[in-house]
């Protein structure tokens, strides 16, 4: 596998996607209220819909946040206004840009605690996790659940101190594929059966920042992936 992975770096002032090249771009959620009140004004109806179907605050300004993200930076890339991309969903509820778009885009967004990130590529799909290590998570008795035996071998051959960021690695690796795939969202209901029939299935892991895990997923062996701070 050849892969070039660059440091996160600033944005230039002009987007260039190159054939074969991946961009990721992370930023932070947190804001004011009154600032993702602003931001509300960019989204669809559909997506402010589901912004109030959140009851807990916080989570309903991170998805705000996210989705305006999301937006102006496909607006970017497209040359329009971010309220006049237009979206198309699969049955599992991945969003693709609409045909009106006329584009060979493709995307993918995840976000866990304070930390979101955005794959965008050409020519070919991705799918990026990210997961905020949780402490108390008895990752375990998750591992023993939902993971395969070579899985929970290859966990076990951690030393104790790093099984915990281990076990992180295996659970985005395998939501990064499902969410390139659009078969779900969830680790939870994973089809085994495709991701270990899959001959094309190159798994990243990268640093985002401390006390996170990041795996990005494509279907191309040899890309070239920058990273950028999206402001």
């Amino acid at each position: 596998m050849n892969t070039d992975v660059t440091t996160w770096q600033s944005a230039p002032q002009t987007l260039t996607l190159r054939p074969g090249e991946l961009h990721l771009w992370r930023f932070k959620l947190t804001c004011t209220p009154e600032k993702n009140s602003k931001r509300q004004s960019i989204l669809s109806a559909d997506e402010l819909v589901r912004a109030k179907r959140l009851l807990d605050p916080q989570k309903r300004q991170h998805f705000i946040s996210a989705r305006k993200h999301l937006r102006q930076l496909l607006g970017q890339y497209l040359q329009l206004a971010p309220n006049l991309i237009q979206f198309r969903y699969n049955k599992n509820g991945k969003p693709f840009l609409a045909a009106q778009h006329d584009s060979h885009l493709f995307f993918n967004l995840s976000h866990s605690g304070s930390w979101a990130v955005i794959a965008v590529t050409a020519d070919f799909d991705v799918g990026i996790d990210i997961e905020k290590i949780d402490s108390s998570l008895d990752f375990q008795q998750l591992a023993t659940r939902y993971f395969d035996l070579t899985e929970r071998n290859y966990l076990a051959e951690f030393s104790p101190i790093r099984q915990r960021r281990g076990f992180y690695r295996f659970w985005t690796r395998r939501e990064a594929f499902l969410k390139m795939v659009g078969s779900g969202f969830s680790a939870l209901n994973p089809d085994e059966q495709l991701i270990k029939t899959s001959n094309h299935f190159y798994p990243r892991s990268l640093f985002l920042a401390p006390d996170y895990v990041a795996t990005v997923a494509t279907i191309s062996k040899n890309i070239s992936i920058i990273k950028f701070d999206l402001s």
